[in-house]
């Protein structure tokens, strides 16, 4: 499966691909997402309790499914990129990218020699050095998906010289971190916070790289809103979204329920 075939579902007008995300590390929680008609699910591994020996089984579950894996990484790190990339992960995104250097250095240690510095290790991503010819590397290096966060202010004026890195294939943006960047934190229809998302959907335009929102909140209207805006990469809430909302709304209709029928009696 090439990643950026899988991901850019959005390549005619109205066309999104949309994704899920994982704070949970358990197999269980892959499973359930990859059954669920997602393109790519991404594993959080800057929030999400989930460390990298977990992550060699969330890829593998992920992908056999036919869904794209993807790692949000914890930070900008060499070492991160290699390891994610080397379990299994077909794409990263990586978050808090605030100029064009800092996207250059993803997108070179994201690369196999000659095109970056990514390390050639006996890996399962290699078929534990089975897939290392120089074929082998430059298909992989054309395979990976690389996103990179839009999360402060910096990154919104550097979003021309981000999108301009030609390995950089396309933005994320981060909500409240944007927000709180602008000093409104979970304002997101503040007028700062507004021009920012569409000065990041201009950029995108102009580009022709993805535009990705993660819409936390399991809502339905409000991602045909990110989809009228034009955002086209779209994280559908996330694992322990879904759970906490499905068990307090249980919670809460069980407990209606049990109260009318008491007054009945």
């Amino acid at each position: 499966m090439q990643p950026i075939a899988g991901i850019r579902r959005r390549l005619e007008p109205g066309e999104a691909s949309f994704g899920g995300w994982m704070q949970i590390g358990h197999p269980a929680v892959a499973q359930i997402l990859a059954a669920s008609g997602l393109d790519w699910v991404a594993v959080d591994l800057e929030h999400g309790a989930v460390d990298i020996c977990q992550c060699l089984a969330l890829a593998r579950i992920l992908e056999g499914a036919g869904v794209v894996p993807l790692a949000r990484l914890p930070h900008n790190d060499r070492i991160w990129i290699r390891r994610a990339l080397d379990v299994g992960f077909r794409g990263l995104i990586v978050p808090l990218v605030n100029d064009a250097a800092e996207a250059a250095f993803a997108a070179r240690i994201a690369k196999y020699p000659p095109q970056g510095e990514r390390g050639i290790g006996f890996a399962p991503a290699n078929g534990y050095g089975d897939r290392i010819s120089p074929e082998d590397l430059a298909e992989a290096n054309r395979s990976v998906a690389l996103i990179v966060q839009i999360e402060t202010a910096a990154a919104v004026d550097n979003l021309d010289a981000i999108l301009d890195v030609p390995d950089v294939d396309g933005i994320f943006i981060g909500p409240y971190d944007l927000s709180g960047s602008y000093g409104v934190p979970g304002e997101f229809s503040h007028p700062a916070v507004q021009q920012a998302r569409r000065r990041c959907l201009d950029a995108c335009r102009r580009t022709g790289k993805l535009a990705g929102v993660h819409v936390v909140e399991p809502d339905p209207a409000e991602v045909r809103t990110q989809l009228e805006e034009g955002f086209n990469l779209i994280a559908l809430s996330l694992d322990v979204t879904l759970l906490q909302r499905g068990a307090r709304a249980l919670s809460s209709a069980a407990r209606e329920a049990a109260g009318a029928g008491q007054q009945g009696q």
